[in-house]
């Protein structure tokens, strides 16, 4: 389990932002959250959709809505994981908003 102060932080970053974006859909909030507190732009690949499901225990289905808000608005990119599999791989955009 997060410390608290990762939880607050976590519930502050997901509050500016909505304040900065009120059409913007919590899940699509918490979604974009998650890709840039895991985006290791070193290791030269996206957060992986199945993966953050699984993280954040929500369907993979609902991630992938969410990405598609996401993208349009320019704030990540995503490319398909590759063979069979559903999952993306998502990386944000410079585009992205600016939370502190």
């Amino acid at each position: 389990m997060p410390p608290e102060d990762g939880i607050d932080s976590l519930e502050r970053d997901l509050e500016a932002l909505q304040a900065a974006h009120p059409d913007l859909e919590p899940l699509a909030g918490i979604v974009l959250l998650a890709v840039c507190a895991q985006y290791d732009p070193g290791r030269g690949k996206g957060v992986n959709t199945a993966l953050l499901a699984q993280r954040l225990d929500i369907e993979h289905a609902l991630i992938r809505r969410a990405v598609t808000d996401l993208e349009t608005r320019g704030w990540i990119t995503a490319e398909s994981a590759g063979g069979a599999s559903p999952a993306l791989r998502l990386v944000p955009t410079d585009e992205r908003p600016s939370l502190r």
